[in-house]
């Protein structure tokens, strides 16, 4: 064998020995201190299938004390989560940026209608800015002592809301959940009375009770009969009755910022009856209308109505169609549906 050859062999070697020692070095290093030194994983978010409070933030009013079609979905995408049991609290944030009822006290009026206890209702309503709603909830949150939050607003929202909610002191984490996706249900039709053909109907008529009620000061809420009469109204609006306006009728009350029929007809938006279709009663704090319920029928030139009596107010509808009939309306006059499930 040459000598050459017998020299060179080893020198072929090295670079396979060398690359042997390099491996198991590593190999010994990285079951020793190496580890310690190596980037963590960031934390991944725990499950947020449970948080500690479901935060809504309100949309603009497109009248006065009106719920818009997008308010509707934020609170509809809210009691939805709720009602998954996400969370024991809902907090509304939304404050009086048109006129004298606050976008929180609406979204509040709109949950307890699709069944949210008032107990699990929390509001913040002194924020007329999406800065303004994270800093004014912070307070709550703090109050509270809430860790987590489930934030809903729309898409388009998300992330400005998100930005300014993770400055939120007191809350760990944030998660995101849109409202865009979320679609009112058609309500389950349990009128127990025949209607009346819908083409000679001018205006449904929504009566309230006779008498002043919630003695509450300031409190916004909404009681079982209000509830019950708003979802009457998106009832005969599912019936086809579509195409006439509908009137909330309600004696005044000497409490309170929001009247009744205002609470009712917010409501109603709760089970899909349509903001553009609703009238609200004349009758205001303090006083009543200038006008009294026949002479709005007339100045409208109402001549045939449907109207919607209370439950409890079941031995007046002869009464109330007979004085329909001395100021020149003919009015079918009929019981507001079954109240919904207990709230």
């Amino acid at each position: 064998m040459d000598r050459t050859t017998i020299d060179m062999a080893p020198t072929r070697r090295w670079p396979a020995v060398l690359l042997s020692v390099v491996v198991a070095a590593s190999l010994v290093l990285a079951g020793g201190g190496v580890r310690a030194g190596k980037p963590k994983e960031p934390p991944q978010p725990k499950d947020p299938s449970r948080v500690g409070v479901i935060i809504a933030l309100g949309f603009g009013h497109e009248q006065e004390a009106r719920a818009s079609h997008r308010m509707v979905q934020r609170v509809g995408a809210a009691v939805q989560m709720y009602r998954e049991g996400r969370a024991k609290y809902i907090l509304f944030c939304g404050g009086y940026t048109s006129g004298h009822v606050a976008e929180a006290e609406v979204m509040k009026i709109l949950a307890m209608a699709m069944g949210v206890p008032e107990r699990a209702i929390l509001l913040e309503n002194g924020s007329i800015s999406t800065v303004q709603n994270a800093r004014n909830a912070e307070r709550i949150v703090q109050k509270k002592r809430f860790r987590s939050a489930l934030l809903v607003t729309h898409r388009n929202h998300m992330n400005r809301a998100y930005k300014e909610f993770r400055k939120v002191k007191g809350l760990r984490s944030v998660h995101r959940h849109p409202a865009d996706d979320w679609v009112l249900e058609p309500q389950q039709d349990n009128l127990d009375q025949e209607l009346p053909p819908a083409a000679p109907i001018q205006a449904v008529v929504v009566h309230g009770r006779s008498e002043p009620v919630d003695f509450l000061g300031d409190t916004v809420t909404l009681d079982r009969t209000q509830a019950s009469l708003a979802r009457t109204m998106a009832l005969i609006y599912q019936r086809g009755f579509t195409s006439m306006p509908y009137h909330v009728w309600h004696s005044a009350v000497s409490v309170g910022h929001v009247t009744r029929a205002e609470i009712i007809g917010i409501a109603a938006s709760a089970f899909g009856l349509p903001s553009k279709v609703l009238e609200l009663g004349a009758s205001r704090r303090f006083a009543p209308g200038k006008l009294g319920l026949f002479e709005t029928c007339k100045a409208r030139g109402w001549t045939r109505v449907l109207a919607v009596l209370p439950r409890e107010r079941e031995e007046e509808v002869e009464l109330m169609e007979q004085q329909y009939l001395e100021n020149g309306i003919v009015a079918t006059v009929i019981l507001a549906a079954s109240p919904p499930g207990k709230q």
